[in-house]
């Protein structure tokens, strides 16, 4: 991967966590693809010779496993300003790193792994703190530099218990 692509990819994943600190919703609306599938599966806690079996399947259980059309529902909840999860608003910090960026199969598409750390803070007293992995795959729409979406996202969350009241809050 030249350093001109990975530099690219890394820049878009950085301003989408910034959007996303600053709750500008609409705006991440339109980093994504028509055709996006926003899936975090379940993790199983699995003896070490059943690894492979540590996230459920696709179509199993999963904490959401979000169309564009799903992800515009809950954002058009949380401007209403009466999603109960979200009042007090959170607070924020995406952190994104170790981006690896490859080539798919289809030209101007990338397979897109990188680690994350969401820190959330509500009210005065009340903080969680998401880790995982991330697997994207991000397409050009364009020819333009930085003219990216999201055509796919499978969140991996560390955690096997989601301790959090709620996951209102986009990975």
């Amino acid at each position: 991967m030249s350093l001109e692509v990975h530099f690219e990819v890394s820049q878009f994943l950085t301003r989408e966590a910034r959007i996303l600190d600053e709750r500008q919703f609409e705006e991440w609306l339109t980093l994504l693809a028509e055709d996006i599938r926003y899936v975090a599966p379940v993790r199983l806690a699995r003896m070490p010779r059943e690894e492979s079996k540590e996230f459920e399947p696709d179509g199993a259980g999963a904490h959401f496993d979000d169309s564009k059309e799903d992800l515009a529902e809950r954002v058009r909840k949380l401007a209403t300003g009466r999603a109960w999860s979200e009042v007090p608003a959170s607070r924020t910090r995406h952190l994104v790193t170790n981006v690896e960026v490859e080539e798919a199969e289809a030209p101007g598409t990338y397979a897109v792994r990188s680690n994350f750390l969401l820190y959330r803070t509500r009210g005065t007293t009340y903080e969680d703190t998401f880790v995982g992995t991330r697997h994207d795959v991000i397409r050009r729409r364009s020819a333009d530099f930085g003219d990216l979406e999201i055509a796919a996202r499978r969140i991996l969350l560390d955690q096997t218990v989601v301790l959090g009241n709620n996951l209102s809050v986009f990975l």
